[in-house]
């Protein structure tokens, strides 16, 4: 898998994850909040991922 496709399986799996978080908890967050959010759930997944999967 290239960098690029890793950056890519990434942002899906961040996305994934974003939209498993009910509406009641996001709707409540500023759009700042939101975007530090998804900033960890990027952050977090990268590190799991690159365990699993390591980028040409």
């Amino acid at each position: 898998m290239t960098e690029d496709e890793f950056d890519q399986l990434v942002d899906d799996a961040t996305h994934a994850v974003n939209n498993l978080i009910p509406d009641l908890y996001l709707d409540g967050m500023g759009d700042t909040a939101h975007s530090g959010v998804l900033y960890a759930i990027n952050d977090a997944l990268s590190t799991i991922l690159r365990d699993v999967i390591e980028p040409r």
